[in-house]
């Protein structure tokens, strides 16, 4: 072989062991990666206010599909150390307040660098999803706009990087997480009970819990849901939760319940999400069945009291969460009828007990186991 042969050859050896390493290891396939979002109960009166797992790590160039796993409604939002977009805002209209398009709406996306406002808007179904691709080594966390304390945390590995859980063991844990969570909700149901205190007039307030809730866990019900009073008596309904925000508001049963939003188109862009019934309306003397009579949002900490002076029966619901079913009802007898039990747990207009936690509390029982965005008041 000649002098130019060798060194022909030379190189093509020196190429190989400089790039070889490369050649023999194919780069790593980037992963997606599935989440849940919450989770509740049968009856969807109990609800985990959570990411699931609440911790995932993956590497560089990988995606996080994140997927609703109840009927209720997050957003899957990434701050980067931003404040929280105020919420609810003025509609700019008759004194009107609106959700801020910021909030309902995606923003950002699809790829994420640990930089910059990235939300997936509204997530309003079971089965819907929202996918992120992480670009940046880092540690970034993450929330629900619309439930205080709802929050996760990405840990993001350089690429190439070994992963600490397979798919299959992440699902595990976010199982687990989302049984416990489930399960403390079940406590707090149980725990919840029907208050009374007399007053100098010989009438009688109570307190009725507007849900109750905590540790990313809630109880979308009033409990007791069924409660008997004399004509004068009044009842409060404090919100126990610090995740959730409620109205009690009273309707004619013969007629729709009042809706919580109403989308008003615009000559561009997305509809203004109005809260028709965040202020009060109609008085806290409630006289008329048929007539609406509305707390208007009660947030975490807070409580609103009807007074009702004629007998009669009086329906209610919380306009935000009516599709879970949160709905009550107030039987008012004359003074001086004998007193009857409280019903507490049963629906509106059955005598059927409130289910409770179903196949979910079997598998706890199996030992398969705050930022307030609302908390400023409404003025």
């Amino acid at each position: 072989m000649g002098k130019a042969g060798v060194r022909l050859l030379a190189g093509m050896l020196l190429a190989w062991a400089v790039c070889g390493g490369v050649w023999a290891r194919p780069t790593q396939a980037a992963t997606a990666w599935q989440v849940k979002i919450g989770g509740e109960s049968a009856d969807h009166a109990l609800q985990a206010q959570a990411f699931l797992p609440t911790s995932i790590t993956i590497d560089e160039g990988d995606t996080i599909n994140w997927t609703m796993n109840a009927a209720f409604v997050h957003t899957v939002t990434f701050l980067s150390g931003g404040p929280v977009p105020p919420e609810p805002i003025p509609a700019g209209e008759d004194g009107l307040l609106m959700l801020n398009p910021q909030n309902a709406f995606p923003v950002g996306g699809p790829n994420y660098d640990g930089t910059g406002f990235v939300g997936s808007g509204i997530i309003d179904a079971k089965g819907k999803s929202f996918a992120l691709t992480f670009t940046k080594a880092g540690t970034y966390g993450y929330v629900c706009l619309l439930h205080p304390g709802m929050a996760g945390q990405v840990v993001v590995q350089a690429a190439g990087s070994a992963y600490p859980m397979t798919q299959a063991q992440v699902d595990a844990q976010a199982n687990a997480e989302l049984y416990a969570k489930l399960g403390q909700a079940n406590q707090q149901l149980q725990g919840a009970q029907l208050k009374s205190q007399a007053n100098s007039d010989g009438t009688t307030t109570y307190t009725v819990n507007n849900g109750v809730g905590g540790n990313q866990s809630s109880v979308l019900r009033f409990l007791p849901v069924d409660v008997t009073v004399k004509a004068g008596d009044s009842i409060a309904f404090p919100v126990n939760d610090p995740h959730e925000i409620h109205t009690v508001t009273f309707y004619d049963p013969a007629g729709q319940v009042p809706p919580f939003l109403d989308p008003r188109p615009q000559p561009s862009g997305p509809p203004k999400l109005i809260i028709p019934h965040a202020m009060p309306q109609g008085g806290n003397r409630v006289e008329d069945p048929k007539t609406l009579y509305n707390s208007g949002i009660v947030v975490p900490g807070q409580s609103y009291t009807f007074t009702f002076p004629k007998p009669g029966v009086y329906t209610y619901v919380c306009v935000i969460h009516a599709p879970q079913g949160m709905f009550g009802k107030i039987t008012v007898e004359a003074a001086g009828t004998p007193a009857s039990l409280p019903r507490t747990g049963a629906s509106v207009g059955d005598g059927s007990p409130l289910p409770l936690l179903g196949g979910a509390l079997l598998l706890l029982l199996l030992g398969a186991l705050t930022r307030g965005i609302w908390r400023r008041r409404l003025s």
